[in-house]
């Protein structure tokens, strides 16, 4: 369990790494990717950590996928929290990564702008390496959102891996590619309507990284009511626990 658990980590800290670094190089250097390139980029690291982790821990790279499996009888429970802690603490310290890599380009960036962190202004930066649901979306809307999409998600994965598809190639050689393009696919479409997560580590562990570099209790809540800090982590696991029984009722 030691070594799917090591892996969980780098799986889940490689997808938080590519993801935000392109984001980063978006806002604070003269490398402005578009959202099309950023997806891009996103759902090609997805790809990659699964194609680096499947065959030893399964790939979930995900608490929400996690839980879900666990919940299905399909994983043994004994490693649901040990898994969670190594994608949570994945993301967490990729991010420190990314924050010591960008640095001094980041302080003179607050710098520049005048930008005081901690303040409603530095959200614009602690979104670089969290996922905030648009502010001017309700709650339900963006809880919505993100619980469908994620059910979505779920329920086009567990197909991509369904044994029943004599269609598709095995699943180390073909599904991990389809999955990233499912990803790229969910990023491009619904993040001009909310930033959606999909994966509760993705959000949680940077979260918890700028909380102790300044932006306290802000980086969770973005400047929104604290329940929307709950979106990006309960969302994905109602709507992957929602994707799966749906999967089970339609009989897939």
């Amino acid at each position: 369990m030691i070594k799917q658990c090591i892996v969980e980590f780098f799986g889940t800290g490689l997808i938080t790494f590519f993801g935000t670094s392109s984001i980063a190089a978006s806002k604070l250097t003269n490398v402005h990717l578009n959202q099309f390139e950023i997806s891009c980029i996103l759902g090609l690291s997805v790809s990659i950590s699964i194609y680096l982790s499947h065959t030893i821990s399964g790939a979930h790279l995900n608490p929400a996928i996690t839980i879900f499996f666990w919940l299905s009888s399909k994983f043994n429970k004994k490693k649901v929290i040990p898994y969670i802690i190594s994608q949570i603490f994945g993301a967490f310290i990729f991010t420190m990564l990314i924050y010591y890599l960008y640095y001094n380009i980041l302080i003179s960036f607050e710098e520049k702008n005048n930008i005081i962190r901690g303040s409603q202004e530095s959200v614009s930066l602690a979104s670089i390496f969290c996922i905030y649901p648009k502010y001017n979306n309700s709650f339900i809307y963006n809880s919505i959102i993100e619980i469908f999409t994620t059910a979505f998600f779920i329920i086009i994965l567990l197909e991509f891996n369904n044994k029943k598809n004599n269609y598709l190639l095995s699943y180390s050689s073909i599904s991990p590619i389809l999955i990233g393009i499912l990803v790229f696919i969910i990023n491009i479409t619904i993040s001009p309507l909310s930033n959606v997560s999909l994966n509760p580590a993705r959000d949680l562990g940077p979260k918890i990284f700028l909380s102790l570099t300044g932006w306290g209790l802000l980086s969770f809540t973005g400047g929104n009511s604290f329940s929307y800090c709950l979106i990006p982590v309960l969302g994905p696991i109602l709507g992957a626990i929602l994707g799966g029984w749906m999967h089970k009722i339609l009989n897939l």
